[in-house]
């Protein structure tokens, strides 16, 4: 499992920016040092390092999947290759999706993989299961509302759904194995 400090490093390079939460509040629940009353590291995984996990991949998620779609796409980190009204359902549309899923687990996890390849097909899965999903609801907000929107100064507009979708691929993403670990 990575260090709190290998980990943050590691959010730093892909995003450009630290987490920052594990330089101070969990670093010692996250198996880290403090040098005065923790000074051996706690690399035995637990409930907590989880659920830490799981809070880091929503924040970052959150902080990062609508600012990236906010930029123009020759400056986006991670969807310069998609807009945010593709949606699943024609050849076309899907093939976007899957090359958008393909260069995220690149990113992300480390792999090249093929557009046919079984995680890919997962996780295009995920992404079109959570736009079904929000498309079965009588209506939903066009806009992110609540705090994952960004702030009160930064609302992305997502009639769509998409971002949210690709939100979640995201989290499910930095949920891997071959994320937290190497």
């Amino acid at each position: 499992m990575l260090t709190p400090e290998q980990l943050e490093r590691k959010l730093n390079a892909i995003f450009g920016a630290p987490w920052g939460r594990l330089d101070d509040e969990y670093k010692v629940l996250y198996g880290g040092i403090d040098s005065i009353t923790v000074t051996e590291r706690n690399a035995d995984p637990s409930g907590v390092m989880g659920a830490i996990q799981r809070i880091m991949a929503n924040d970052i998620a959150c902080l990062h999947v609508g600012r990236d779609f906010h930029r123009p796409a020759a400056e986006r980190a991670l969807f310069a290759g998609i807009e945010a009204s593709v949606v699943p359902g024609d050849e076309a549309s899907n093939r976007e999706i899957r090359e958008t899923i393909v260069s995220l687990r690149q990113k992300l996890l480390g792999y090249q993989q093929p557009l046919d390849h079984p995680e890919v097909e997962r996780t295009f899965q995920l992404f079109s299961a959570i736009i079904a999903d929000a498309n079965a609801q009588p209506n939903y907000e066009p806009r992110e509302t609540y705090f994952c929107g960004g702030r009160e100064d930064f609302h992305v507009a997502d009639p769509h759904y998409t971002i949210r979708a690709w939100r979640g691929v995201v989290t499910y993403l930095l949920r891997q194995h071959e994320f937290l670990y190497e």
